[in-house]
């Protein structure tokens, strides 16, 4: 009876412990794929691509009657409101604005397909009859497309 016993333990034994290394070994396997996983080199892809469009700098200056939106230093868009019209220059093509509204502290433009939202603007006081702003964000979308810029400054010459 103990010998059947002891054959039974060390059969038992043996079968756990293949059943261990077997497990280990998926478990080797499977950190092997991860490791190369990580190792692989990440694709390289260009920012401006994954843009749905670009808006190009324009060659206006700031006047009364006209406001315009700048960043880093560079005129995106602006709009003319003595003769209630702007202009904002997208993948190299001009695109006429016809509509302007100022509410608070929010512009509103649009023409053309071309829609602008400028919320929250924070205003300095008013300096050589100029007020300018600060925007974090302004929404641009065309024909359906969104584009939102980031640190936007206006300049705002109105009439009044």
């Amino acid at each position: 009876m103990k010998k059947l016993f002891f054959v039974l333990t060390i059969i038992t034994l043996v079968s756990c412990k293949k059943d261990k290394e077997i497990i280990s070994d998926k478990i080797v396997v499977d950190s092997t794929k991860s490791i190369t996983d990580s190792l692989q080199l990440p694709e390289l892809r260009n920012p401006d691509k994954s843009v749905a469009f670009q808006i190009l700098p324009q060659n206006i200056a700031s006047e009364k009657g006209r406001t315009i939106f700048k960043q880093n230093g560079n005129v995106l868009f602006y709009f003319d409101q003595n003769s209630n019209e702007g202009n904002i220059r997208i993948d190299g093509k001009d695109y006429a604005l016809s509509q302007f509204d100022f509410t608070e502290n929010n512009y509103s433009i649009s023409g053309n397909g071309v829609e602008i939202e400028a919320a929250n603007g924070d205003f300095k006081d008013e300096k050589n009859e100029c007020m300018e702003g600060n925007f974090p964000e302004i929404k641009v979308s065309l024909d359906g497309k969104i584009v939102n810029l980031a640190n936007i400054k206006s300049e705002d010459c109105s009439n009044f």
